[in-house]
């Protein structure tokens, strides 16, 4: 588990092949067993840093074909990126040196798709998804 950290080339790769994988769907679920649970439980070494949305169909782990303790994955809805999720980011790059910062984007996103209500119709949301949207709309 801990050692040397890849080169940002070999952290990409390493994405893409398991993301190769899942397409095909030929997926390895490496790194699931009892022992990597047992190794993890003394620490955590990710290769790589994502960020993503918190859309239900875009899990990191999923899409790349990875297991416990390979990615260390900060989600927002919408890629609102806050404080928690800036400094969560720079924890993992500073903490574990995480040799690639991965931002996962994706189409149909209901949180963009609020936002872009909200400029139509003139009317925001209630709540907290209020603060969610008024950071969305300077990008819509």
């Amino acid at each position: 588990m801990a050692g040397i950290q890849p080169t940002p080339a070999e952290a990409w790769k390493r994405l893409k092949d398991g993301n190769r994988r899942f397409v095909e769907g030929s997926n390895e679920h490496p790194n699931q067993d009892t022992i990597r649970r047992t190794d993890l439980a003394s620490g955590q070494f990710p290769f790589a840093s994502i960020f993503g949305c918190g859309d239900s169909r875009l899990a990191a782990e999923i899409i790349f074909d990875l297991g416990l303790g390979d990615a260390f994955v900060v989600r927002t809805a919408g890629h609102v990126l806050e404080n928690a999720a800036l400094g969560s980011l720079e924890y993992a790059v500073e903490e574990f040196e995480t040799p690639i910062v991965m931002v996962l984007g994706h189409d149909s996103c209901g949180a963009v798709t609020a936002a872009s209500k909200s400029l139509e119709s003139g009317e925001m949301p209630h709540g907290f998804i209020r603060n969610l949207v008024q950071h969305i709309l300077p990008s819509v």
